[in-house]
């Protein structure tokens, strides 16, 4: 069954207010937001949403350097707070340079900074500098809003 895609305006609102409080690099850049109708999977696993540098040919068809796609069943299950950490995490994903010769920015995706299996690190640590990295910014945080979400839903799961 054929995708419907529709304008995401609230993306692109939380989005404009990301760009200028984390992300002023991308201030130049152009976006187009859509929603989709339905998430796909990949590995098993749901696609949250892509972010993709678009070619030549396509920024003349829509004037836009980047196209971010989000799958409406997906933002319709999110609160406020996950729908910024998806489009964040999107917006994590572009970045640019500046032509020396030109003075154009030249765009481009990335990859984030961790690859890596929850297996292989529980087996052999934070064993690239990537991972380490990224272990030492997950110990500084403050995760306890989680464990009392859980528990929460434990307890209406217990009462019912």
């Amino acid at each position: 069954m054929p995708q419907n895609y529709q304008e995401a305006q609230p993306v692109e609102s939380i989005a404009t207010s990301l760009i200028g409080t984390h992300h002023p690099e991308l201030a130049e850049a152009k976006f187009k937001y859509v929603f989709k109708d339905n998430c796909s999977k990949k590995g098993g696993k749901p696609v949250l949403g892509t972010v993709k540098k678009l070619s030549e040919l396509m920024y003349f068809l829509v004037e836009a350097d980047f196209l971010m796609e989000i799958p409406m069943d997906i933002w319709n299950e999110l609160d406020a707070n996950r729908r910024t950490a998806l489009v964040d995490h999107l917006l994590e994903r572009c970045t640019g340079e500046e032509d020396e010769q030109t003075a154009e920015m030249k765009w481009k995706t990335r990859e984030p900074d961790v690859y890596e299996f929850s297996s292989i690190l529980r087996r052999h640590g934070a064993w690239t500098e990537d991972l380490s990295n990224f272990a030492s910014v997950a110990q500084s945080l403050d995760l306890s809003f989680m464990t009392a979400e859980e528990d929460s839903e434990v307890q209406v799961a217990v009462n019912e």
